[in-house]
């Protein structure tokens, strides 16, 4: 097989240096291109030193007809609402793109402008795009031009809890206390991640209200047809990476282990998705592709406790674009990745 040429839009971010880091080490890839807005002309090791040796690319100021004369692959790892700026570019020169940003995950135009507050500038190729779940979505990825990458809380909790939806066993709303490593906040200078703000902390923020609740509500919509209110709590823990959900769901019925064994054995075929016996913990994960997903049920009260976990920046982020990369150039989801 030849070599995917790979171009990567805002290379300097958390995301983008977990792209690079991951694409290095894939057999089939070879990284011709990178961009960044904060760091202009300068080698990607002068910015990452650990990269010394290993990559002699400098960032680029971004020119769309430099990236798409140099690559296949095109990945945006770019600020919400920029992403539908480039991506029309992008898709008229016959290339296949990777959003990583929030542009093309919500389907509804109105639900989008509510909650990033701007209207969506290219509606022709949001209804193209095709949400980046493997799990779900590996058919549509396929034969896709343009994939949305999943926000990374969305990948953990929809992984978490879709098995359940489509078996139609949740009776209410469910409840997420969510937790998530300071490298999701991506790699900005803001008082509220600074060391001393984060450090021997915990902080609870955007709950109920955050913009990852509209995308997963509707992927179920979309997977079942089914409407399942999903009362989202977000925190923000003193850790690099990866995320924690623990996720309260009353039931209709009473499910043995057994039942939940069945349940979830839709991911028996899923290199990625891994149901433990034990309940999930997030060192396992960090550093992986995986996803790690256990529970405990009450049995008096019919309650089911799911806890997953993931690395933001690679299940969440990088490592998923890659296996959405692999599945569009008829690779295995794993080349790469394990």
């Amino acid at each position: 097989m030849s070599m995917i040429k790979v171009g990567i839009i805002g290379s300097t971010g958390y995301t983008g240096k977990k792209l690079v880091e991951l694409l290095l080490n894939h057999p089939f890839v070879e990284i011709t291109y990178l961009s960044s807005q904060r760091y202009k002309n300068t080698f990607y090791s002068s910015v990452y030193p650990e990269f010394r040796k290993k990559l002699n690319l400098k960032c680029e100021t971004l020119s769309l007809d430099k990236v798409c004369k140099k690559s296949d692959i095109i990945f945006l790892c770019v600020p919400h609402t920029t992403s539908m700026e480039i991506t029309p570019h992008l898709l008229k020169k016959n290339k296949k793109v990777i959003d990583l940003s929030a542009d093309y995950r919500i389907k509804n135009p109105r639900i989008y402008k509510k909650f990033y507050k701007v209207m969506h500038k290219d509606l022709g190729n949001l209804k193209k795009s095709v949400y980046g779940l493997p799990e779900f979505f590996k058919e549509e990825i396929k034969d896709a031009d343009l994939v949305s990458n999943p926000g990374c809380y969305s990948t953990v909790v929809l992984l978490s809890i879709l098995p359940l939806i489509m078996e139609d066993v949740i009776k209410e709303s469910v409840f997420i206390d969510a937790k998530s490593g300071a490298s999701g906040a991506g790699r900005k200078l803001q008082e509220g991640l600074l060391y001393c703000e984060i450090n021997e902390n915990i902080k609870c923020y955007s709950p109920f209200v955050h913009r990852h609740i509209p995308e997963m509500e509707e992927v179920i919509y979309r997977l079942t047809k089914k409407t399942v209110k999903l009362n989202f709590v977000p925190h923000i823990l003193p850790l690099s990476s990866g995320i924690m959900v623990d996720i309260y769901i009353r039931l209709k019925k009473f499910l043995t282990s057994r039942d939940l064994k069945k349940i979830y054995s839709v991911y028996s075929s899923q290199p990625f998705v891994r149901i433990c016996e034990d309940l999930p913990s997030l060192k396992n994960v960090v550093g992986t592709n995986f996803c790690d997903i256990g529970m405990r049920i009450l049995k008096e009260e019919k309650i089911l406790l799911v806890v997953g976990v993931i690395d933001n920046l690679i299940k969440g982020a990088g490592g998923q674009a890659i296996q959405n990369m692999n599945i569009i150039s008829g690779l295995s989801q794993t080349e790469g990745l394990m």
